[in-house]
């Protein structure tokens, strides 16, 4: 099953709908209240994310799935230039990007700085919580670093972080905030691709009978 495509922005359109398009998927599947939840839950958090990013950002939004799984998807163009993010930062109090918070926060920086500039990735390490970290470390595919796409993988996030163990300084922190996440604790993997402005984020979710 593949639900209605819906347009989102991040000053709030469209949010209401998606939600109503993503219970709607839970509905017409008679899932349990228990996996409804968890497919709204995800779907807040995902929309949540898509209010938070800075500048001038719409995507579309769809459900797909059936009795056994679902994927929540996200489509966008970012519109997001170096003048207009260090103009929104140097705003804020601590001239930093200070929402970023959580395994979300985490993404939507991503998303703006990676549409912004590859380049800037390597500055985002500090701030991931894991330091100093590769970009495999941090979920980034490497085997795509010298490709036009880049991609991120929570599985693989979480996967390097067991690997480094408590060898690495910030291992606790980093560990501690996936714990929290409501969004790791709840999906399989969230996937994210970004390519020539273009984003695409999938948050993936096995249902329990």
């Amino acid at each position: 099953m593949k639900t209605e495509k819906i347009y989102v922005k991040n000053d709030g359109e469209g949010l209401d709908n998606a939600i109503k398009n993503a219970e709607g998927f839970a509905e017409e599947l008679k899932l349990s209240g228990r996996n409804t939840m968890h497919v709204r839950l995800l779907t807040e958090e995902m929309l949540g994310m898509v209010r938070a990013i800075a500048g001038d950002f719409q995507a579309l939004f769809w459900v797909e799935g059936d009795e056994k799984q679902c994927t929540l998807k996200l489509r966008a163009d970012v519109d997001m230039n170096p003048d207009k993010r260090r103009e929104l930062i140097s705003a804020s109090t601590s001239k930093k990007n200070s929402a970023v918070k959580g395994i979300m926060g985490k993404i939507q920086e991503l998303v703006e700085v990676c549409v912004e500039n590859y380049d800037e990735v390597g500055k985002l390490q500090v701030r991931y919580g894991v330091d100093p970290l590769s970009y495999g470390m941090m979920g980034m595919d490497t085997e795509n670093m010298s490709q036009a796409m880049l991609s991120w993988s929570l599985k693989q996030y979480r996967d390097n972080l067991e690997e480094a163990g408590e060898s690495n300084s910030s291992y606790e922190t980093a560990w501690d905030e996936l714990e929290k996440s409501v969004v790791a604790n709840l999906a399989d993997d969230v996937r994210v691709g970004i390519k020539n402005g273009k984003v695409d984020m999938e948050i993936y979710k096995t249902f329990k009978s």
